[in-house]
């Protein structure tokens, strides 16, 4: 038993909470080679548990990983203390992940003690902007947008630092709702229309699709205002201006909102489709 569990694969297990169901995938990995995955379903924290317990019997070589999703989190360009405290962040009051000793990434310490109370079997817990960060692939004058059910994190870089970072919240609101406060009648026009050709496309399709294509709608028109809202913050600061924008698409956007970027803020958009569960555990493969 000793021989069996010395020369086992590590089991790489992340998991999230969306929408009171949990999600997670179990991966092993033979140096660079994928040999076995498994992605579960589960309707409580319970039946996780069990699986989580029944899998590390099998093999004790098992690392379970999560992300922190609220929003007491964020990047600072530095991993020096007093940068914290120039930015008014109370350092005693935050846990700091420093990246190449060049940036670093915190999230208060109440909530990752929350989050470890929650999960006492997580070996793992990582700040949403992690997800983010290894992803990248080109880091001057860019902006990174990765939205979820819940909130929509962006990650803006320069001279290869992540420079500036914002958290917003998708909350349960209709873009009827919102347009009513938004300033720029064009762009408003153009999501009305949008949304009346979607659900004209839409009337001959089932009830829980046509339910799916105007919360997707939806969803992206709150994509869209994150960035404008989150460049305007930027630019006032005295940000550099910015070439690209990527939406790293975990809840299913469609690819024109690329145009719509690129037509109303004249920015060259990309939208990449990434999985949080496989980023979760290519993130833990580099710590165990």
């Amino acid at each position: 038993m000793f021989l069996k569990n010395l020369l086992a694969k590590p089991n790489l297990i992340s998991f999230y909470k969306l929408e009171n169901r949990y999600y997670a995938l179990n991966e092993q990995y033979k140096k660079n080679t994928l040999i076995y995955s498994e992605t579960k379903e589960f309707e409580n924290k319970k039946d996780l548990e069990k699986y989580i317990k029944e899998t590390s019997e099998e093999n004790p070589q098992t690392y379970i990983s999560t992300f922190i999703t609220s929003q007491n989190q964020g990047a600072v360009p530095s991993c020096n203390k007093q940068k914290y405290k120039e930015l008014g962040i109370e350092i005693d009051n935050v846990k700091l992940t420093c990246v190449n000793n060049k940036y670093s990434f915190y999230t208060t310490i109440y909530e990752l003690m929350e989050t470890k109370k929650a999960y006492p079997f997580a070996d793992f817990i990582y700040p949403a902007f992690a997800l983010i960060d290894i992803n990248t692939t080109i880091r001057t004058n860019v902006l990174y947008i990765l939205p979820t059910k819940e909130y929509s994190y962006i990650l803006i870089y320069s001279d290869k630092i992540p420079v500036f970072s914002d958290i917003f919240e998708n909350v349960e609101e209709t873009i009827e709702e919102e347009v009513e406060e938004f300033d720029d009648i064009d762009i408003v026009e153009d999501f009305d229309d949008t949304l009346d050709e979607n659900i004209e496309n839409i009337e001959d399709i089932d009830d829980n699709e046509e339910e799916n294509s105007i919360e997707n709608l939806d969803m992206e028109y709150k994509v869209f205002n994150h960035i404008k809202d989150a460049l305007k913050e930027y630019y006032e600061n005295g940000g550099d201006f910015i070439e690209k924008i990527f939406i790293f698409d975990t809840i299913g956007l469609q690819e024109n909102i690329t145009d719509t970027i690129k037509d109303e803020i004249f920015i060259e958009a990309k939208l990449e489709k990434i999985d949080i569960l496989k980023t979760l555990n290519t993130i833990s493969r580099k710590n165990v």
